[in-house]
């Protein structure tokens, strides 16, 4: 009996060693695969962080953080929906993910196209219009709702794009890795965005409250974070199309086969043309070119808005 207990002991002993070995090999496994994923998702990131802020900009300054709040908890939400549905079509219909790719992409090429167009005066930019009864305060809540509605919106195409990139970049790999890598890139793509977001947001706040110190540099530095905040959201404006048209053409050129030539384009120039050719001008001008025929499709049809 004593021989059995320690034969027991020791063969426990050998299985925790093993577990051990396997959970630490797991959770290898999934630091860098979502380290892989957060590289292949950057530029949709740098849109979403670009985008957004341009949806709260206009809110009321208490409301602000609100708002962003109300936006993050959806965004976790409609992430939290899409990582079992992007599991599901993994393993039962794997040659979905192509043409949601490409649709994805050509999205952001119009959104990017159209957003250029309206920069440069070609378009004429949409205006959100909020017509109440009365200027009370359900008007203002309703007015509220449709800016978290519409940052919604927008934050659910790039969540899309984000989740379908990543199981692509895993779709080989065991079902716990797959989950524990698009789990993460979820709570990191949205946390990091919209606390950048409430940072840049509240940043003319922050300038205000230095600016009553008895400090003269509290007071310079305030002064000129008040200053910046229009030219930081304008710049935005701008970081957010390109990404826009950046993210768009690249989704589309590595999803569609007959384009995959162009990802090569500057392959035998030195490395910084080669980066400016491959990952910025070649997927622009793709983009803009989907953008125009869908911006033209659109104008040319009885659908449009």
């Amino acid at each position: 009996m004593p021989g059995l207990i320690s034969y027991i002991g020791a063969l426990a002993d050998d299985l925790s060693a093993v577990a051990t070995k396997v959970s630490a090999g797991a959770i290898d496994d999934i630091a860098n695969q979502t380290a892989k994923s957060l590289s292949k998702t950057a530029g949709i990131l740098i849109d979403d962080t670009a985008t957004i802020p341009q949806y709260v900009s206009n809110t009321a300054a208490k409301r602000e953080l609100p708002v962003i709040w109300k936006i993050t908890k959806k965004s976790l939400r409609n992430k939290a929906l899409m990582i079992p549905i992007a599991i599901l079509i993994t393993y039962f219909a794997p040659w979905i993910m192509a043409p949601i790719l490409i649709l994805g992409g050509s999205y952001l090429a119009y959104e990017g196209t159209e957003s250029l167009g309206e920069k440069l005066g070609l378009i004429k930019a949409h205006k959100l219009t909020h017509e109440h009864s009365m200027p009370d305060t359900q008007d203002l809540s309703a007015a509220e709702d449709q800016t978290v509605n519409s940052a919604v919106r927008t934050d659910t195409i790039l969540s899309i794009e984000i989740i379908a990139l990543t199981i692509a970049s895993v779709a080989t790999e065991p079902l716990t890795t797959q989950l524990g890598v698009l789990v993460i890139v979820s709570l990191i793509a949205t946390f990091a965005v919209y606390g950048i977001v409430g940072m840049i947001i509240k940043m003319d706040d922050v300038g205000f409250y230095l600016i009553e110190k008895q400090n003269n540099l509290y007071r310079t530095l305030g002064s000129l974070l008040i200053k910046a905040m229009p030219k930081v959201l304008k710049s935005l404006g701008w970081i957010g199309m390109i990404a826009m048209l950046m993210v768009g053409g690249s989704i589309i050129i590595h999803n569609v086969e007959q384009l995959h030539f162009l990802a090569n384009l500057g392959a035998q120039l030195t490395i910084i043309p080669q980066i400016a050719i491959t990952l910025i001008i070649v997927p622009i001008c793709i983009a803009l070119l989907i953008g125009i025929l869908i911006t033209g499709f659109i104008k040319l049809t009885p659908f449009q808005a």
